[in-house]
């Protein structure tokens, strides 16, 4: 029986990579998206594009109704839809944390919730998380994002022992910088109505600075992270992280193998302001 997979955010970079890559091993893809007239692939009867909004409940039963009339059945889900957030936290709206947050945190926590009868109902399943490098390793000027990522990634290591004995197994991937998804063009585009006090210019330029730097590693590509999401699928060690990108091997070494000493110098020399 051909397995099927629910992923949000289809419509770009990682949602739309891990679509096609699902695809192409021989899924069934319900590749979800706002709006459905993002989506330019060739019709396949194995592709089934619908609307999904992840901060709207109802948006997201009516997504799992469809996917499963369509397929009969849903042996995985692939949380990939998010927002950035690049921003002075002292001049960040209530509103626009809160709403990062509903992108990031709360939609992912209700699709899980649609999920788990579902996925139980089949005999067990997969979840599959997309968090961030910033997730481990927070950056300036990205706090918000970082706290809503975070917060997903302690979510996720906490619920997967919920979900062991129902055989639903849940994963977490964590990419590096990924230039091809265009984020340094969306935080330029962004910049224009973006508020930095004189007190926050030093840093924010030279996080813009880094962004549109030459990397000096080799960075991962959409289709990369794509790769990782369906490995994680086939692995049976019970593996929670999944790490792509050699910058982020980097940031999770800093993290997990040194000191607490190493790593707090490490990190203000890497994003601290010259004072």
């Amino acid at each position: 029986m051909t397995k099927t997979i629910l992923i949000t955010g289809s419509s770009s970079g990682f949602g739309k990579a891990t679509a096609l890559r699902f695809h192409s091993a021989g899924w069934n893809v319900v590749a979800t998206m706002r709006d459905t007239a993002a989506w330019a692939e060739a019709p396949s009867d194995r592709f089934f594009p619908i609307p999904l909004d992840v901060t709207d409940p109802v948006s997201i039963r009516g997504a799992f109704d469809a996917g499963i009339q369509q397929f009969g059945h849903i042996d995985a889900v692939a949380n990939i839809a998010g927002v950035g957030l690049f921003s002075v936290f002292e001049t960040t709206t209530e509103q626009t944390v809160r709403s990062v947050f509903e992108t990031n945190l709360f939609g992912p926590m209700e699709i899980i919730r649609v999920a788990i009868p579902h996925l139980r109902a089949n005999g067990g399943g997969n979840i599959i998380n997309l968090t961030s490098a910033s997730s481990m390793v927070p950056e300036p000027l990205m706090a918000v994002y970082s706290a809503s990522k975070a917060a997903l990634d302690n979510f996720t290591e906490a619920v997967r022992f919920e979900l062991a004995p129902q055989n639903i197994v849940v994963s977490l991937i964590e990419p590096g910088f990924v230039p091809t998804t265009g984020l340094v063009g969306k935080l330029w585009a962004g910049q224009a109505d973006l508020v930095i006090p004189l007190e926050y210019q030093e840093i924010a330029q030279r996080r813009m600075a880094f962004f549109s730097s030459e990397p000096t590693v080799d960075l991962a590509t959409a289709d990369d992270v794509a790769g990782a999401i369906l490995a994680s699928i086939d692995d049976k060690s019970g593996r929670l992280r999944w790490v792509v990108g050699a910058d982020q091997d980097e940031r999770m070494r800093m993290r997990h193998e040194t000191s607490e000493a190493d790593y707090i110098a490490w990190s203000w020399n890497t994003f601290a302001p010259a004072i």
